[in-house]
């Protein structure tokens, strides 16, 4: 969502610059590594990579391996990082306060239990850490319903949402609650 409706629901638009400049910014303050989970991040990555930001990815198939591997080359990368394929259906396969920045596209046929997938993600981030969650195709929940998620996982909103959590969910950045 950019341009007017993103203004109308008084949230700022999640673009593409903006988010490679926030993910570059949130690596420099942590040990430096984006890890991404999900399916159809392999054009982020390799922006990321080209940009100089270490990358780790976690993908559901070789399918999604495999194009990751095809957009780095596109990138000019050769060997920047190897997705590692892994079951990402139910729980996440990170350490508890392992990850200072996660990136999720939250997709209805990646992700069968959004919810559960939203509480994993605040598991595997460490405290001051920055998760970002990206609509994946035709997101079925409206923001309200996701931000209230990511507050039960221990997530707070960088930017809060105005009244009307009926607007679907388009993206959204949030901090991990220091502990």
């Amino acid at each position: 969502m950019n341009g007017p409706a993103a203004a109308e629901t008084g949230r700022s638009p999640l673009d593409e610059v903006a988010l490679g400049s926030l993910l570059a910014g949130a690596a420099a303050n942590g040990n430096g590594t984006v890890q991404l989970v999900g399916a159809h991040l392999q054009d982020l990555a390799a922006r990321l990579v080209a940009d100089g930001v270490t990358v780790e990815a976690t993908v559901p198939g070789r399918r999604w391996a495999r194009a990751s591997r095809r957009a780095l080359r596109r990138a000019g990368q050769r060997s920047a990082y190897v997705p590692v394929v892994g079951d990402i259906g139910i729980d996440l396969p990170f350490p508890d306060s392992g990850t200072d920045v996660l990136v999720c596209r939250l997709d209805p046929q990646t992700f069968p239990f959004p919810r559960h997938t939203v509480r994993e993600l605040g598991r595997a981030i460490t405290p001051g850490g920055t998760v970002v969650l990206l609509a994946g195709g035709q997101a079925p929940w409206p923001a309200g319903l996701v931000d209230a998620w990511a507050v039960s996982a221990g997530l707070a909103p960088k930017v809060e949402r105005g009244v009307g959590g009926a607007v679907p969910f388009t993206g959204s950045v949030y901090e991990s609650r220091s502990a």
